[in-house]
């Protein structure tokens, strides 16, 4: 794979910022491959936020090195065309889809993004039509957008992303003002468009069982980077990620408290499916032998 993000002591501090002892990202340093999905965990004013509005140069960076897509993006970037074409390949998804819908029409309002790229017309409709698919949309084209639920919202906001075809996909808490049902629209949305137009995604979110999904979690506390890894790896780490005020996913917290009790049970099952599996075995085992149960 080829790398499409790179920061090397990347530091961004806001003015206000400056009396205190820790700016909102401190030299940090990674790298994020073409086709990986991340998912970026952190408590509020971690930092999280402020690294995704860095890859879309809506903040520049205090200092340190930052590459999006091969171009390096300075302190004094702003250079109009190199902007626009760097927010062009990073698409970023907002917390609320109310404030990123322009159009009283669905499909106008995908066709936004790339009639202001000067696409032919043919070239429009074709975009719109693929973007509208992807997200399971196509069949509220003609619909007012807020006539829709907020998960089909936030669907047509990534459609109208999507429409311009990103390389890369940055979802700043995009579900966190969604209900479940619209929550797990979204999230079907971002695996397929990750899983079959190999997009590079980023997901910011405080939903464990969402971060879960990814391919990779890291976790930035006081702007340092404070876990790197596949989710098993970091969510097995139970008392480490409260120490810093997250959570974990439901299984893996009660796995971890019958281990407490003296269960012998492996602490690197996240999903519910395996968690359930793991305690039915366990049981199962344990009844035959006359042994203990949960």
């Amino acid at each position: 794979m080829s790398e499409f993000i790179r920061a090397e002591d990347l530091s961004f501090a806001y003015e206000e910022d400056a009396p205190k002892v820790h700016p909102a990202l401190d030299r940090i340093s990674l790298s994020v491959d073409s086709g990986e999905y991340v998912a970026v965990l952190g408590h509020n004013g971690s930092g999280k936020s402020t690294f995704a509005k860095l890859l879309n140069v809506i903040l520049t960076p205090s200092d340190g090195r930052l590459y999006v897509d091969g171009k390096e993006i300075t302190p004094d970037f702003s250079d109009e065309e190199t902007v626009f074409d760097v927010r062009r390949r990073v698409g970023m998804i907002f917390q609320n889809p109310d404030n990123q819908l322009v159009a009283t029409i669905v499909e106008e309002d995908v066709a936004f993004g790339p009639e202001n790229l000067g696409l032919p017309r043919e070239e429009i409709r074709r975009r719109v039509d693929m973007a509208l698919d992807a997200v399971g949309m196509r069949e509220f084209a003609h619909h007012a957008p807020h006539h829709l639920s907020g998960g089909q919202k936030q669907r047509i906001a990534i459609a109208g992303v999507l429409a311009m075809k990103p390389a890369c996909m940055v979802f700043d808490e995009s579900t966190a003002m969604l209900d479940p049902r619209g929550r797990s629209e979204v999230m079907s949305a971002i695996e397929k468009m990750n899983r079959e137009e190999n997009i590079t995604v980023l997901h910011i979110t405080h939903y464990m069982d969402e971060a879960a999904r990814a391919d990779r979690v890291i976790v930035i506390n006081d702007g340092k980077i404070f876990m790197d890894g596949t989710p098993k790896e970091v969510f097995s780490r139970v008392d480490e990620l409260r120490s810093v005020g997250l959570e974990v996913p439901q299984g893996t917290e009660l796995l971890h408290a019958l281990r407490a009790d003296g269960f012998e049970l492996p602490a690197d099952l996240i999903r519910p499916d395996e968690c359930i599996d793991c305690l039915a075995e366990y049981l199962e085992k344990h009844s035959k032998n006359g042994g203990a149960s949960v």
